[in-house]
């Protein structure tokens, strides 16, 4: 079976940037989805000393299993190491619960966005 992997696309610069993850986040894809979201990260440590926000755009994501759920929970803990915040942005009523049962609510600020989809 092929897994769809979501496009990872950067916007912004200085301060604040974002990183809109363009689907679901599954075990299936995961993998590939870390990948690019650390080299992502890696590559701002070290070009953007500026870089305070960082924004987790999940707007388009319907789904993200508990693979997924680890691969966030990891995103946070290495941005919160650096100093850096949290901002996620979501539009599933349930994948904004799964959040809060997982306390993900207490590491970054999530934003339940209605209407985006």
């Amino acid at each position: 079976m092929n897994a769809t992997i979501p496009q990872v696309n950067v916007t912004g610069a200085g301060e604040e940037i974002t990183l809109a993850i363009n689907g679901n986040i599954l075990s299936t894809n995961v993998q590939e989805v870390r990948q690019r979201v650390l080299d992502i990260l890696a590559l701002n440590e070290t070009s953007n000393p500026s870089w305070k926000k960082l924004h987790l755009d999940l707007t388009a994501a319907q789904m993200i299993d508990s693979t997924g759920l680890n691969f966030l929970v990891a995103v946070t803990r290495h941005v919160k190491k650096r100093g850096i915040d949290l901002k996620i942005s979501v539009t599933s009523p349930n994948i904004s619960k799964s959040f809060s049962f997982i306390r993900l609510n207490r590491q970054a600020d999530i934003v339940l966005v209605e209407g985006a989809n």
